[in-house]
């Protein structure tokens, strides 16, 4: 074989090789490329979630702080009219300014509890939360103070049906730049006086009334103040915001 055909037959497989080499590094680099161009579009869905997630908790962080602060008070002025005698030394033996805040201050507190109960209902209806268990926790915990409300258990004292809770809620939503909110004690006077609304004057009827059945609405108003701790020491678990001293179960 001549020398020319050996030449041709070498440069041939060398530049086969060569070719060869070339589409398996595209090849490698293609797939290194799409690669790295799914893993960025996968960051960014991740990135993505985490940032909706973000401001998800923000959002509901905007009515879970207040859900807290009306349940802490709400709490706490059970526990004083249980164990501290509020009715007897304020409402019995008070004068008409300490009897009239008795009743209009206790009635607002309900009012305020199942007011932001109301609006955080609302809420999470439209904010995706997953499978949160803070969340489920949280839904479960305001049912049980809900049927406490509501239930037939008791005496007639205190009791609320669901609907009535929600009525009384929405009654005292106002609407800021902020968003939903519940109005505070001063608009709650000026706006609710006696025969306004019919549901709330049953509340106030409810406080006067412990002056002479205190026995008989004693066995709910307790379990609506241990139920609210359970909700508050949910709500606030390292006791930052509510010390733990002041959240006693009756």
């Amino acid at each position: 074989m001549k020398i020319e055909l050996w030449v041709a037959i070498v440069t041939g497989l060398v530049a086969l090789t060569t070719a060869a080499g070339t589409i398996l590094s595209s090849i490698r680099i293609s797939d290194r490329s799409a690669k790295n161009a799914k893993d960025i579009e996968q960051l960014k869905i991740e990135n993505e979630r985490t940032k909706v997630a973000d401001e998800q908790q923000k959002e509901m962080s905007n009515y879970i702080e207040p859900l807290a602060r009306s349940c802490y008070d709400l709490q706490s002025r059970l526990y004083n009219i249980l164990k501290r005698q509020l009715i007897q030394v304020y409402f019995l033996n008070g004068n008409d300014r300490e009897k009239a805040y008795v009743i209009n201050n206790t009635t607002f507190l309900v009012g305020q509890y199942l007011c932001w109960t109301e609006i955080v209902r609302r809420e999470i209806q439209f904010i995706d939360l997953g499978e949160s268990d803070r969340t489920r926790d949280l839904l479960c915990l305001q049912d049980a103070i809900s049927n406490t409300w509501g239930t037939d258990e008791f005496s007639p004292s205190f009791r609320l049906f669901a609907g009535e809770q929600r009525a009384i809620g929405e009654a005292l939503i106002t609407t800021s730049a902020r968003g939903q909110e519940c109005m505070g004690y001063g608009a709650f006077l000026r706006v609710f006086a006696e025969g306004v609304n019919p549901l709330i004057d049953s509340i106030r009827a409810d406080v006067a009334a412990l002056s002479c059945n205190f026995k008989e609405a004693t066995s709910r108003l307790t379990i609506l103040q241990n139920k609210l701790i359970d909700l508050l020491t949910r709500l606030d678990q390292k006791h930052i915001r509510f010390p733990k001293n002041r959240t006693t179960k009756v």
